[in-house]
């Protein structure tokens, strides 16, 4: 069900916590604005966000809405991403819970033990990467994590693998199931689009200078 909303997204020029709202945005073919927040503009932004933290989705030009998995979790429900009753969302929000997990555990990393933390890390990814490969590959065909169809969890566990493989290219090579949900997901025709584009392959992936 497409929506009739106005959307304007708000973020610094990295990829960060901003990037699966915006690969859900342009591979579903959701009009919206994206506002680049510079450290010039945050000063003056920052007191119109509810927590003084971005991304921020601006919903109509007046509903405000932060924290990144709750936008993406918006945008999912607004359009089709969620399943199609309670028990289907609950076990998209139980594999999106997941990607969160490891998620924190890469930031913390990156942002607080780098240099001694990194190859433990890298380490454990195949270990927290299993139960993905395992249900990857009971699907009839590697291209959704779940139902057989596309789903927001797809959405949100691509742009997770995006920094992984930033961090290490090889990290998926003992998953052959995850490595071909990457494949098969990163050729999309929208999300290869805006992959390619110059600003996006320039934007970090954090604010360290690490990745």
């Amino acid at each position: 069900a497409m929506s009739s909303n106005t959307y304007e997204l708000t973020y610094f020029p990295v990829k960060g916590l901003g990037n699966m709202i915006r690969l859900i945005l342009e591979d579903q073919s959701i009009k919206y604005k994206f506002n680049l927040i510079t450290k010039d503009t945050w000063a003056d932004f920052k007191p119109t966000t509810p927590f003084g933290q971005l991304p921020v989705l601006t919903i109509n030009g007046k509903t405000k809405i932060s924290q990144s998995h709750t936008i993406a979790r918006y945008l999912g429900r607004e359009h089709g991403l969620m399943g199609s009753n309670n028990i289907e969302q609950a076990q998209i929000e139980m594999w999106i819970d997941q990607t969160i997990d490891i998620r924190m555990k890469f930031l913390r990393m990156i942002y607080e033990n780098y240099e001694a933390g990194k190859q433990p890390f890298l380490e454990s990814v195949p270990a927290l990467l299993e139960p993905f490969e395992k249900q990857l590959a009971s699907q009839e065909d590697r291209t959704h994590l779940l139902l057989g169809k596309i789903t927001l969890v797809d959405y949100i566990f691509f742009d997770l693998l995006l920094a992984l493989v930033a961090l290490s290219p090889s990290c998926s090579d003992s998953l052959p199931s995850v490595k071909a949900f990457y494949e098969a997901f990163g050729g999309r025709e929208k999300i290869a689009a805006f992959l390619n584009r110059d600003d996006i392959k320039e934007a970090k992936f954090t604010g360290t200078d690490h990745l």
